[in-house]
């Protein structure tokens, strides 16, 4: 079942990157569900997942010390689990919120610097030039 929803969570991203533009957050998804299909089959361990993901993230999104505390979490946590001393879908669990949250805190300083779009009269002269 869980890897019947990781091949439908695949179909659905790369839908979405058929689109013109993939976004950075869409491209992270789909590595962070490759990655995760990989560790299922063992072909990496989860301590390199965690490796691989905090990469693509710091390449994507780039480096700052909220995402280097959660990766070196995140690290350590799956360093346990695979030596035994916390269940692993425990540690997965604990990972994947973290990352969530740091996600979610995240968003609104991507948003920080642009101008929110609104329909006031300087937009509207801007559009005086076309026909419709």
């Amino acid at each position: 079942m869980k890897h019947i929803l990781i091949v439908s969570l695949l179909v659905a991203l790369s839908a979405c990157a058929s689109v013109n533009h993939v976004t950075p957050d869409q491209k992270f998804a789909i590595y962070r569900a490759e990655l995760k299909v990989q560790r299922d089959h063992g072909e990496i361990s989860a301590v390199r997942e965690q490796e691989l993901t905090r990469d693509r993230y710091w390449q994507l999104f780039g480096r700052d010390s909220e995402s280097a505390g959660q990766f070196a979490y995140s690290t350590s946590l799956m360093r346990s689990a695979e030596a035994g001393r916390l269940p692993m879908s425990e540690a997965q669990a604990l990972v994947d919120a973290r990352l969530e949250e740091l996600l979610a805190a995240m968003e609104p300083k991507r948003f920080a610097g642009r101008r929110p779009f609104t329909w006031d009269g300087d937009t509207l002269k801007n559009f005086d030039h076309y026909e419709y």
